[in-house]
């Protein structure tokens, strides 16, 4: 087990563990219920933690995670199934779920 990342909140930890899941590495977040303790505990010993089951997938994790921390760019986009606009960082329609066009 390797610690890979400390997160703001128990939220953005389940994003980064869904994406990292999603590219086939296997992880875990733990700490999610101590932000209570927070003063009476340190900082980072109460954030919550994405920790990696295999060591080996360090370098692929940090790279992803590196890539989630970046701002999105790019232009607007409409959505071929129902015409809506979304901003760029959205892979699917807000409104109707529609995947976005490649």
């Amino acid at each position: 087990m390797k610690l890979v990342a400390r997160a703001d909140h128990p939220l953005q930890a389940a994003i980064w563990a869904d994406t990292l899941r999603a590219a086939g590495i296997r992880c875990e977040v733990r700490n999610t219920a101590l932000s209570g303790a927070l003063g009476e505990i340190p900082f980072l010993e109460c954030a919550p933690q994405l920790w990696l089951v295999d060591d080996a997938d360090e370098t692929r994790a940090r790279s992803i995670l590196h890539a989630l921390k970046q701002p999105v760019s790019g232009a607007a986009w409409c959505c071929a199934t129902c015409g809506e606009e979304s901003e760029p960082q959205f892979g699917s329609c807000w409104k109707c779920g529609a995947p976005r066009p490649a």
